[in-house]
């Protein structure tokens, strides 16, 4: 996949944070599936590629035991920008914040834990939208809170995840929501196989 929307051009949001484009396939035999995490973390921004640290290292793992082949997947993030200190809270604001700082929020895009995505950023999302509708996947997999909501709205990854969801961007195109490899990481290898299971889930989603 070629062209603007994989290159490594930034919307006007804030060009003081390092930017990671999504990644096209390189082989692309296999379903077209997207996996959409949250945002790079300090691996991805230092080598410009989504899911390359720790966590990626996991996700390959998980798509390995699914039988999903990376290489004929899209990969990216909802938001190309490495927030600091890898907060995804950088993104969002409360009415109450951007009011007292002077800067405005899309509420357009609805709450996402009691907060908006600032409308510097908001633009990411549309982006997101039109780089899916580029790839033309058979299903969307949301990799952690973040993507789960930018896709479809909602909120709580335990209680969403594991299922077919509807999707916002692209209303043919269904969501399957799991847990973001660093959350397993973080003390939650248990949880392990369940991403696997939603992994597998999403092939089947694909190959229906």
């Amino acid at each position: 996949m070629t062209g603007d929307l994989f290159d490594a051009t930034a919307t006007p949001a804030d060009e003081r944070f390092p930017f990671v484009p999504y990644a096209g396939p390189t082989d692309p035999s296999g379903p077209k599936i997207a996996l959409i995490g949250e945002a790079p973390g300090a691996d991805e921004a230092r080598m410009g590629v989504p899911f390359v640290g720790r966590a990626g290292q996991l996700l390959d793992e998980a798509l390995r035991t699914a039988g999903i082949d990376r290489r004929a997947c899209l990969v990216g993030n909802t938001f190309r920008f490495r927030p600091p200190d890898n907060k995804v809270a950088h993104f969002f604001a409360s009415r109450a914040r951007a009011k007292k700082e002077g800067f405005a929020v899309a509420e357009a895009w609805g709450p996402f834990n009691a907060q908006y995505v600032k409308t510097a950023y908001a633009g990411e999302i549309e982006h997101l939208r039109a780089t899916l509708a580029a790839f033309g996947p058979r299903v969307v997999v949301a990799l952690g809170g973040t993507p789960l909501w930018a896709l479809t709205g909602l909120s709580g990854i335990t209680r969403e995840r594991g299922r077919r969801l509807e999707n916002r961007l692209l209303p043919d195109v269904p969501v399957v929501a799991t847990f973001h490899p660093s959350f397993v990481l973080r003390g939650n290898r248990a949880d392990l196989p369940t991403l696997e299971a939603d992994l597998i889930l999403a092939l089947a989603v694909a190959r229906d």
